[in-house]
């Protein structure tokens, strides 16, 4: 197998959010192919990546990508419209 490596540049500033997530990843490399190809395949979600998503935030590791672009849903954590559906489920 063949391997390049390609180098790139994050601002410690304006890309902090970035900096902070690949913090959290032991594997740095492993992260960013995984967000690139979920970025690339973002319209093929899955059932499995919305309960990972919803895990994520239950579990309060959830991190947004771009946090100038995170609504607010208040003290809950939820949008209304989420609740409700959850509480649909009857789990």
């Amino acid at each position: 197998m063949a391997r390049q490596t390609i180098t790139f540049v994050l601002d410690t500033e304006r890309d902090r959010d970035i900096l902070r997530w690949l913090e959290g990843h032991e594997n740095k490399s492993a992260a960013i192919r995984e967000a690139i190809r979920a970025r690339l395949g973002a319209l093929d979600i899955t059932l499995a990546d919305i309960y990972e998503a919803i895990q994520d935030l239950k579990h309060g590791t959830w991190t947004p990508i771009d946090e100038d672009h995170t609504p607010d849903f208040g003290d809950s954590g939820e949008p209304p419209d989420v609740a409700a559906a959850l509480d649909n489920l009857g789990l």
